[in-house]
């Protein structure tokens, strides 16, 4: 019983981290431009076990929604990096997604309170 246990809390965790993804991405943007990897490896350093086939997709979105423009950069070392930043939509939009996430937060807080 126990391993299904396991095998389905590993499939909402799957879940729940597809469905933040993007917050999380926006939010590591918000503090430096980054390139894909570089962004891989500060939300694995958060413990959000991205990977790159799941960044660079999520990236493509963003520039096609607006939300993150590219830039190429070459530092003479090793081959050009595409670096991402945030647009001013791109802001617009975490602050926004920001007070929905304090909204959800609060809310599941009052349901996991332990009177």
């Amino acid at each position: 019983m126990q391993d299904n246990v396991q095998t389905e809390v590993l499939a909402w965790r799957s879940q729940l981290r597809k469905g933040t993804l993007e917050l999380a991405v926006l939010l590591a943007l918000r503090r430096q431009r980054c390139y894909g990897l570089q962004l891989v490896d500060l939300l694995n350093a958060a413990s959000l076990g991205i990977s790159e086939g799941s960044i660079y997709p999520l990236l493509s979105r963003l520039r096609a929604e607006g939300k993150v423009q590219t830039e190429w950069v070459d530092s003479g070392v090793g081959h050009a990096h595409k670096y991402y930043e945030l647009t001013a939509h791109g802001r617009e939009v975490l602050e926004a997604m920001l007070i929905a996430w304090d909204e959800f937060s609060r809310a599941f807080a009052g349901l996991t309170a332990k009177n």
